[in-house]
């Protein structure tokens, strides 16, 4: 079969939008990769509760739409976080929507993008810091994510970003592995196991995406650009 059907070759900058989440951050080499591959896609930089750092200039500088939201990303607001990440996704009319770090570097442009509903990226079984089995379902890693349009509306539409589903019952649903455990025990969440928990329970595939290199520490040569973009580079967000 052909694989035209299921993937969307080159896909306009119009029908792609991208969010970085920031907190004391460096995000300008970031936007520079992002723009040179892609110069009229929206940007959002979404800054959780950072008041010791301005990002209007460099949102200016890069026509990124700068959110200024409260400091959600811990475990007791963790629903909140991540709804409020998605709520971003569909106030563009855009059929994908990425989530990337900081430090993620955006080399050149996606050769395809799937042309199904679903969650993408670089899929994880086995977690990066405990090397703990990640109980269904897979999880994909979270300095690169991608999702499509139809998966973040069934998702909100489900409220299954509810405090009694990611915080009261954590452990029934993306609590699942040591390295959950561990971020729950610190007050802390992971939003990427968040998100792949989320996608499944709203019924859709969590798939491998081959041009996105995404890990948590181990950072991944392309010399030869078999990548789109890869994850972590430090260098990109020192001082």
């Amino acid at each position: 079969m052909d694989n035209m059907g299921f993937h969307a070759p080159d896909p306009p900058d119009s029908s792609i939008a991208w969010c970085i989440q920031l907190y004391n951050s460096r995000p300008q080499k970031c936007l520079e990769y992002l723009r040179a591959s892609y110069p009229d896609s929206r940007v959002v930089l979404l800054v959780d509760g950072d008041t010791t750092n301005d990002y209007a200039n460099i949102a200016a500088q890069y026509n990124a739409e700068l959110v200024l939201g409260e400091h959600l990303m811990k475990f007791d607001t963790c629903h909140a976080y991540v709804e409020r990440l998605l709520l971003q996704a569909l106030k563009g009319g855009e059929r994908y929507f990425f989530r990337i770090d900081p430090d993620a570097r955006i080399w050149r442009r996606f050769s395809w993008l799937p042309n199904s509903d679903c969650e993408f990226g670089t899929l994880e079984t086995i977690t990066a810091a405990y090397k703990d089995k990640i109980r269904h379902p897979p999880n994909i890693q979270g300095g690169c994510l991608g999702l499509t349009r139809g998966v973040i509306e069934r998702i909100l539409e489900s409220n299954v970003l509810s405090h009694e589903r990611c915080v009261e019952q954590a452990r029934n649903g993306w609590v699942r592995n040591k390295d959950c455990e561990h971020s729950m025990a610190a007050k802390l969440m992971l939003d990427d196991f968040i998100i792949s928990w989320a996608v499944d329970v709203a019924g859709f595939p969590i798939t491998q995406h081959p041009e996105i290199a995404s890990y948590w520490r181990e950072v991944t040569e392309n010399g030869n650009l078999q990548f789109a973009v890869t994850h972590p580079n430090k260098e990109m967000t020192n001082p």
